[in-house]
């Protein structure tokens, strides 16, 4: 399994804090049959300081040295959306693309929808780069409003869930719509998060079987290992659903994601 999605890299986030944890998780991914990692510190998000890239690439690097490489150690960066992420990424210096391929991995607020998100999405793929949105079964809005997922699919956007939803870890509905989407044809790519040894642990294994389950083998190896190899070998993915036109919630669930979009929004 490949693993695109991982807080791996100690003092830079909410990740470990120290060496020995970050080693931990390494050798428990690899137990959990992860033989790849790209490690995806969050950069410009308000509530830590975006690191210089020499810096996560030193700390990489020693972390490649203290594991043997073993998974193997890739670089990346978990982005914060906002509205000037063609002007961020023409300046190469705060994003770091998914093993320095054309993909970018783009997280959204928990409860909100940035409006106009289409258009620097549309924008940044004009310069070749292709968004994929982190764990968008666990944004509120989504949940309510599936069809906006399949709008930016349509859009270019490729989506990755967290393997804890699968499993209920983030909630009954964020499980519930990343059961839904997996069969829809809406989701690319399972991954992680992983971020410690405690509550958000680099477990895969369990959640794969579930995935197995819902898609069957070849479909849950698509999202684990094929896509995102081709991320690593920064080509094309080999599994492109078409997504199933998916339905909104309830009338008074679609009015209360509304007023948040228009309250909450980035």
């Amino acid at each position: 399994m490949i693993d695109i999605h991982h807080h791996c890299l100690p003092g830079v986030d909410d990740g470990p804090r120290e060496w020995d944890e970050a080693v931990e998780m390494c050798r428990m991914s690899a137990a959990e049959g992860i033989d790849t990692i790209i490690a995806t510190p969050h950069v410009l998000r308000a509530l830590w300081p975006t690191p210089e890239r020499a810096t996560l690439e030193s700390k990489i690097a020693e972390l490649r040295r203290v594991t043997g490489n073993k998974p193997r150690l890739l670089l990346g960066s978990e982005y914060f959306f906002a509205h000037d992420i063609a002007e961020v990424l023409q300046s190469g210096k705060s994003i770091v693309p998914l093993a320095n391929s054309r993909y970018v991995l783009v997280e959204l607020a928990a409860n909100s929808v940035p409006p106009m998100i289409e258009q620097p999405f549309y924008r940044i793929q004009l310069d070749g780069w292709i968004p994929i949105i982190a764990h968008p079964e666990r944004n509120l809005i989504l949940q309510a409003h599936p069809e906006l997922v399949s709008e930016w699919i349509d859009h270019g956007a490729r989506m990755q869930i967290t393997a804890g939803s699968l499993l209920g870890e983030f909630g009954p509905a964020a499980q519930r719509v990343s059961h839904a989407w997996v069969r829809q044809g809406l989701i690319h790519f399972v991954a992680t998060d992983a971020h410690n040894m405690t509550k958000r642990t680099p477990k895969i294994a369990q959640a794969m079987e579930t995935l197995r389950g819902l898609v069957g083998d070849e479909v849950a190896e698509a999202l684990a290992v094929r896509n995102p190899l081709a991320v690593v070998e920064n080509r094309g993915l080999e599994f492109e659903p078409e997504p199933v036109q998916p339905a909104s919630a309830g009338l008074l669930t679609r009015l209360r994601g509304l007023f948040s979009r228009k309250g909450t929004a980035i």
